[in-house]
C-alpha cells in the first residue's frame, strides 16, 4: 500500500533495481500493475507514487507500461483472495501486517509466478516473463535456458538449474554425436574399400 512506513518501499525499490538489469521495456515488452491493498488510498496517492518510481526507475516510455492502481474494498478483497495475498491491519501498530513478494501473470489473466521477498533475480525475473509470455518476448538464449537448462520451482518461487534436463540434453547430443562420427566412419570405410578394390 502506498502509504506504507517501509516493506512497501522496499519492494518496489527492488523491483525497480531489478527492471534496470532486465533488457525488457514496460509498455512494450510487458506491463506492470501496482495496487494498493488500502481501500481508503486515492488516485491522487497512486498518481504521486508512480512519478516517483518513474524517476527512479529512469526509463522513458515506461509510463505507458506501469499502472500505479486503487479500489474499493470489495475489488480489492476478491483480487486478492484470487491471487492468494493475505494482509491484515496491525491496530497496535497502526500499520498492515503483510506478506511481500511479486507475482507474474500470463497475458490470458493466469497467475504463472511468485517470486517471494525482498528481492528479485535478475534472471529469475527475466526468465518468468520470457515463461509467462509464452516465449512472445526473450531472446533464443532465454527460450533454450526455460526450455533445458532451468525450471521454476513454485515452492521456492526461484527458477532452479534443471540438472536431469541438462544431462539428458547431453546424453541426447552425445548420442547423436557418436551416431555421426559411426556414420562418417562408415561412409569412410566404405570409400576407401570401393578404392582399394578398383585398384585391385
Amino acid at each position: 500500500y502506498y502509504q506504507c512506513p517501509m516493506l512497501c518501499n522496499v519492494i518496489l525499490n527492488s523491483l525497480c533495481d531489478t527492471l534496470k538489469d532486465i533488457p525488457f521495456m514496460p509498455g512494450q515488452d510487458y506491463d506492470i500493475i501496482t495496487l494498493s491493498f488500502d481501500h481508503t488510498e486515492t488516485p491522487e496517492l497512486a498518481a504521486a507514487k508512480k512519478k516517483n518510481y518513474l524517476e527512479y526507475l529512469g526509463r522513458p516510455g515506461a509510463e505507458k507500461g506501469w499502472h500505479f492502481l486503487t479500489g474499493d474494498e470489495a475489488s480489492i478483497l476478491k483480487l486478492t483472495g484470487t491471487a492468494g495475498f493475505t494482509f491484515a491491519w496491525d491496530e497496535q501498530r497502526k500499520e498492515y501486517a503483510h506478506g511481500s513478494g511479486i507475482m507474474l501473470v500470463t497475458p490470458q489473466g493466469r497467475l504463472s509466478h511468485y517470486f517471494f521477498g525482498v528481492t528479485f533475480s535478475p534472471r529469475d525475473v527475466r526468465l518468468g516473463l520470457v515463461d509467462a509470455s509464452e516465449g512472445k518476448i526473450g531472446t533464443k538464449l532465454d527460450k533454450v535456458q526455460l526450455l533445458f537448462c532451468y525450471h521454476y520451482d513454485p515452492n521456492m518461487g526461484a527458477y532452479s538449474f534443471a540438472v536431469f534436463r541438462v544431462l539428458k540434453l547431453g546424453g541426447i547430443l552425445t548420442v547423436a554425436a557418436i551416431g555421426l562420427f559411426m556414420g562418417v566412419s562408415l561412409a569412410q570405410e566404405r570409400k576407401h574399400r570401393a578404392l582399394r578394390e578398383s585398384h585391385a
